[in-house]
């Protein structure tokens, strides 16, 4: 009886209460944080999933785990809604955006930004939840990437400690906030198609890049959020929402080293990409998706995830798909698509469905390609599942996956401003008919399957530390507190150089007035001499 209760106490002592703010707007935001809450509560922890609800249509199919609690923030903007949202995509990611476009790119991120902002108002407004964000005692509070606002919500609520939650790769805001190096030569923004080799015209839009990323989310996001603090809260002392993110313990980030490109990182970063899309979490696949499985060569699979909505692709585009597709007779083509517009035109062998189980899909024997807009979750699903894949990047950080995924070999890049039948064809045959692309993201696969620590593993253990000690203070860097001369050692480099410039003026001074005196006398005393 002794040992119940010393086991029970332990275990007690143990569990900690965590809180992950997510935002409500994509299935893959909510799949990763629902990922990421499954895991905690598994490792005996409360759970508590904050839904910040800014789109009053959004509705998502995402499954609660047992055990995980939810609360539900209404912050809803007037005027801005999904079907909103995705007009807004529409009219810039399905082409190039060139210089004509950028008022029209400026003005849909401004759209965001406010709808997060005026959000942000919304919840300091409600006393109601402020109250239960304060009272509820959380050890641990996950931070979304998307807005600042979260960060003041934690610091206002005197939550211990907290972590950045990052669901795709590290974002160079918080690289540069928390003191990661970022080396512009080989480590490009997140939003830049590339990858980690660069010539000089990449490097130049890389340092560029960075420079402006920074900047942008400091004066439009951090700083309009950090107003909206000190205005609801009557507190013009209110700290800097960036400021309080540059102090987090941990930043969590959903990628991989096996599979990311290499760079500089810090011990505070903990990647756990990979999270749930392991291969014991598949299911046989049932009704339609199984009959259309077991016919004909193979299955491909298309979707351009829950961001992008495909129903909003260009006329030209839907064409140009349906005709590629209708090409491969002895191939079954599985697509997302929530619109009825191309059912009377469907060729035999393309099937549409609102939704897809995509990684059970994936996993499937017979799926020979995954045709896709290039997002992180689905690139993971990809590799983890070993299938190689075609990609149509739209915006966001999906033009630099693309060019990972073709740089690790497992992926042919169709670049949006060439769609046509003939590239989807092209780039269909190259990845069906070259064992090579197969063969290269198998081995990916094979080694995300042997990584000597399991993502799950990674993200509990650190959460626990992280609810024990609160604050990491020996993880900071301490290139953190110095300015920019200092961390880049130019006064150094400026004070050796400038030294080097005085030594060698005085040795040239000195060697020159030697000289003078050895080969130059003065005549008269030359010609006194010869007398």
């Amino acid at each position: 009886m002794k040992l119940l209760l010393l086991f029970l106490l332990i275990t007690t002592v143990l569990s900690y209460k965590y809180v992950i703010f997510v935002p409500y707007l994509a299935n893959s935001q909510v799949q990763f944080s629902v990922r990421v809450s499954e895991v905690l509560a598994n490792g005996g922890h409360d759970v508590t999933l904050l839904f910040i609800n800014h789109l009053s249509d959004y509705k998502t199919d995402v499954k609660i785990p047992k055990g995980v609690k939810t609360y539900q923030l209404d912050a809803f903007v007037d005027g801005i809604t999904k079907k909103s949202m995705e007009k807004d995509q529409a009219a810039t990611i399905f082409k190039d955006a060139g210089l004509r476009d950028i008022p029209g790119v400026i003005a849909m991120f401004s759209r965001m930004g406010n709808m997060f902002q005026e959000g942000c108002r919304l919840a300091l407004r409600n006393k109601e939840f402020l109250k239960w964000l304060e009272d509820e005692k959380f050890d641990v509070a996950y931070a979304h990437v998307m807005s600042t606002c979260p960060l003041g919500l934690i610091h206002h609520a005197k939550i211990p400690s907290w972590a950045w939650l990052n669901s795709g790769p590290l974002m160079e805001f918080i690289a540069h906030a928390v003191g990661v190096p970022i080396i512009p030569s080989y480590v490009p923004p997140v939003m830049m198609e590339s990858h980690d080799e660069m010539g000089f015209v990449a490097r130049t839009k890389s340092l560029i890049g960075h420079g402006l990323m920074g900047f942008m989310h400091r004066r439009i996001s951090a700083d309009a959020e950090t107003e909206i603090f000190r205005q609801e809260l009557n507190d013009p002392t209110f700290p800097n929402t960036m400021d309080i993110g540059s102090k987090c313990p941990l930043v969590i980030v959903n990628t991989n080293e096996i599979y990311d490109l290499p760079r500089p990182t810090l011990a505070k970063v903990v990647n756990i990409g990979g999270l749930g899309v392991g291969f014991d979490s598949a299911k046989p696949l049932t009704g339609d998706f199984k009959t259309i499985s077991e016919t004909g060569k193979g299955l491909i699979v298309f979707s351009f995830g829950s961001v992008a909505a495909a129903h909003e692709m260009p006329l030209e585009w839907k064409n140009s798909l349906l005709a590629a597709f209708a090409s491969f007779p002895d191939y079954q083509f599985v697509m997302r698509y929530v619109m009825d517009d191309l059912n009377d035109r469907l060729p035999k062998n393309v099937h549409l469905f609102k939704w897809l189980p995509q990684k059970d899909l994936l996993l499937h024997n017979k799926t020979k390609a995954f045709i896709t807009h290039g997002g992180y979750n689905s690139m993971q699903e990809a590799i983890s599942a070993g299938v190689p894949l075609v990609t149509i990047a739209l915006f966001g950080d999906q033009p630099k996956n693309a060019k990972v995924a073709r740089k690790h070999g497992f992926a042919v890049n169709i670049q949006k401003t060439t769609l046509s039948k003939e590239t989807i064809i092209e780039a269909l045959e190259e990845v069906i008919g070259n064992d090579s692309y197969k063969q290269k993201v198998s081995r990916l696969s094979a080694m995300v399957r042997a990584q000597p620590m399991k993502p799950a593993e990674r993200l509990l253990r650190w959460s626990e530390f992280l609810a024990e000690f609160k604050q990491l203070d020996n993880l900071v860097p301490a290139g953190q507190k110095l300015n920019f001369l200092q961390y880049h050692s130019l006064d150094v480099l400026l004070f050796l150089s400038s030294v080097i410039f005085i030594i060698l003026y005085f040795s040239y001074r000195v060697l020159r007035a030697v000289f003078r005196c050895c080969f130059f006398r003065n005549p008269i005393e030359k010609k006194k001499k010869n007398e």
